[in-house]
């Protein structure tokens, strides 16, 4: 058994398709990533930062104001680094901000950025905590607003979703030829007289394919993670998702804490690539070509989001859309779906049981046949 495991392993991983798309998936993760770093602005003292040593220094600078958000820390990140108030053409954002004094003018001030046309304000005035929308989570979650530099989570989940999708497509192309490539080239009967027998087969097929899918996950994840560890690091857990993905208002899907949120991003990215897996294993062996095997899995995989199109989201009924395979690995679902996250995790565990058998099923049929 072990040793059919490792050749269908094998066969998986050094197809050429498998191989070059792999590296092209870490490619475009890397610079998607590297995008992100270089996006980052920091002025300090007036001198302006960009890249990699901006992220250094908003580090450095939220380290002092850390903790518990207060007036008394919004008035002192205001005296020290002002408001940011220099534009420039073709930039929607003002070029002379940092990470403290960008959060103080979105959150608790009078000022704003629409577009450098004319459609902005440069802040002059502070609002207390209370009259803001953070003062509005405050009361409703009875739980003080925590600031911490927060854009390395921003980062990860950002990246994570590129690269899920990516290694979504990439296990499309490698996985859905593992049973119908057989029924191409003949192979069934001669592997039905085998020593080990058609069962052993078919499960060293399965374990192969699914040890492919996870593999695939993890090195996204992984690699996702140590990046943005190392150049932003993970501060921001006691922060809300609202905070970290766009602005936190009082509503229930902005309030998500960030250990929570990062906690079921990550459950259903990893169960949306074990079932995709486990689709793509039963279309195969329902196939006899590994064109038809390729085409079928791709309509499946890429359908749900023309349903979302015509059902315009996830309202009522639609929310069990958030169960396809294409919509678990894109973090932003979860806002749709915050109290109801369980719900296509199952379905995702079902779908993944009852596909991983009937593919079992249906190819020792055929190679009796």
């Amino acid at each position: 058994m072990m040793r059919l495991y490792k050749m269908e392993l094998y066969k998986l991983c050094h197809r050429k398709i498998f191989v070059i798309g792999a590296i092209c998936v870490i490619g475009i993760q890397l610079i998607s990533f590297w995008s992100y770093v270089t996006d980052e602005l920091a002025t300090v003292d007036g001198i302006r930062y960009t890249g990699y040593k901006a992220v250094q220094v908003n580090r450095r600078i939220t380290e002092e104001f850390s903790g518990i958000l207060t007036d008394e820390k919004v008035e002192k990140i205001v005296e020290k680094y002002g408001f940011p108030q220099k534009v420039e053409e073709g930039w929607n954002y003002f070029r002379d901000g940092n990470f403290l004094n960008y959060f103080v003018m979105d959150y608790l001030s009078d000022g704003y950025m629409q577009s450098w046309t004319g459609d902005y304000k440069v802040a002059q005035n502070v609002y207390p905590i209370a009259d803001s929308d953070l003062g509005a989570v405050k009361e409703i979650t009875e739980q003080e607003i925590i600031l911490e530099y927060y854009q390395g989570w921003y980062t990860f989940l950002e990246v994570m979703t590129t690269g899920m999708i990516l290694g979504s497509i990439l296990i499309l192309f490698g996985i859905s030829v593992i049973f119908a490539n057989e029924g191409q080239t003949k192979m069934m009967q001669l592997i039905f007289t085998t020593k080990e027998g058609r069962d052993k087969e078919v499960y060293a097929k399965i374990a192969a394919a699914m040890t492919v899918a996870v593999s695939v996950w993890a090195v996204i994840f992984v690699l996702d993670l140590l990046l943005c560890g190392i150049v932003f690091g993970l501060d921001g857990l006691d922060c809300y998702n609202g905070m970290v993905m766009g602005y936190l208002l009082p509503w229930p899907d902005r309030m998500i804490p960030m250990r929570s949120y990062i906690m079921e991003a990550t459950i259903l990215s990893f169960f949306g690539i074990v079932s995709l897996c486990a689709t793509t294993i039963y279309v195969s062996a329902r196939s006899r070509s590994n064109f038809h095997a390729v085409a079928i899995a791709a309509v499946y995989w890429g359908a749900p989001v023309l349903a979302a199109i015509f059902t315009d989201g996830f309202h009522g009924f639609s929310k069990i859309l958030s169960a396809a395979p294409i919509f678990m690995v894109i973090h932003e679902v979860i806002e749709d779906i915050y109290n109801i996250w369980v719900m296509p995790l199952i379905i995702a565990i079902l779908v993944s049981i009852i596909c991983t058998i009937r593919a079992q099923r249906k190819y020792s049929r055929q190679q009796v046949a």
